[in-house]
């Protein structure tokens, strides 16, 4: 799973994925990182709302399998 998370934030367009690193990685806020960027705090929270939107969608259905495995398959 870990491999899978990695390789899904990987898959993140470049800025989307250096805002969320920062953020969720780094543990900076969004007025931090909108400083160290020269971006509008806005647009920070919309690219880290972005970045969890698609790893939701490349996530779940890994997620879904390991419960089903999990489960006795």
């Amino acid at each position: 799973l870990k491999g899978a998370i990695q390789d899904a934030i990987n898959k993140l367009p470049e800025r989307c994925r250096e805002i969320f690193v920062l953020s969720k990685v780094d543990g900076l806020s969004n007025k931090q990182i909108a400083e160290q960027l020269n971006i509008a705090e806005t647009t920070v929270k919309t690219q880290v709302q972005r970045a969890y939107r698609m790893l939701r969608e490349r996530l779940v259905p890994i997620f879904l399998l390991v419960e089903y495995l999990q489960q006795g398959f």
